[in-house]
């Protein structure tokens, strides 16, 4: 059996994020990679240029085209950017009942240019959220959704418990952006209990598409079946492995190996 996956996110065309990477985390679990595009961004290694978002009804479109014909085991979103295209998702997935949904808030880029419009983060709260079986967040989408300042780890567990109230099943607490030392401690929300998973910081710039990556992974493992904490896992290590096995691609961030092993 091929099980299949569908990216709802942004294309960069410098190939370390959003779909581009999405599809490459597809492939390397053996995940059938779909897409549903919902912004052009021009970038490269140093940062977001412009970006050019396509209409809510385009973005429809080709969700609704994709699941009329195509098994959709699992699907994942990342920059959605304006409020219509917010919309145009919690619209599809209802329609359609996609399943097995990992919601990553792709909010702003590394160099600070906002890829959410402060527009639509209300509407992303109030309807996407809730829809979600599993949030991503990292220290400052964490902040910015719930209003919870992130200066401890247990900081982060009472923004964990908000977005919780807020709907989403599984919540991921991203540890990267929050200084502890040599150790990188993810926390992960599920039915009420914290788990931590710890590992080495890794000490490199090229993080490029971190998030999509850890985000496209997990959409991945639940693609096939697995359950929400192992499929957590299962990503974390994969993420781990290709930050430690990440290359330089141009004169900036460097994109991270998503090929690094095949699952």
């Amino acid at each position: 059996m091929v099980f299949k996956a569908l990216t709802i996110a942004g294309s960069d065309n410098s190939g370390g994020a959003g779909i581009q990477a999405d599809l490459k985390v597809f492939s390397a679990f053996g995940v059938y990679g779909m897409s549903a595009v919902t912004s052009i961004t021009v970038q490269n290694s140093l940062g977001v240029k412009k970006s050019y978002p396509v209409s809510g009804q385009i973005l429809y479109e080709q969700i609704k085209a994709v699941a009329e014909d195509i098994p959709i085991n699992a699907f994942k979103t990342g920059m959605l950017q304006t409020e219509e295209n917010v919309e145009a998702v919690c619209f599809a997935v209802v329609e359609f009942g996609l399943k097995n949904f990992v919601c990553d808030p792709v909010l702003t880029s590394k160099n600070g240019v906002p890829l959410l419009d402060p527009s639509a983060v209300e509407l992303f709260t109030k309807k996407l959220i809730p829809l979600a079986d599993v949030i991503t967040p990292n220290k400052d989408e964490a902040e910015l959704l719930t209003g919870i300042k992130i200066d401890s780890f247990e900081d982060a567990k009472k923004t964990a418990v908000a977005l919780s109230k807020m709907g989403a099943k599984t919540v991921i607490i991203k540890g990267g952006h929050i200084p502890e030392g040599d150790t990188v401690r993810d926390l992960v929300y599920h039915r009420g209990k914290f788990t931590t998973l710890s590992y080495p910081r890794v000490n490199t710039k090229h993080t490029h598409g971190t998030g999509c990556t850890f985000s496209a992974a997990i959409t991945a493992c639940l693609a096939k079946k697995m359950n929400t904490i192992k499929a957590v896992r299962t990503a974390r290590s994969y993420v781990q492995g290709a930050i430690e096995n990440a290359f330089k691609t141009g004169k900036g961030t460097g994109s991270l190996n998503h090929f690094w092993t095949v699952i």
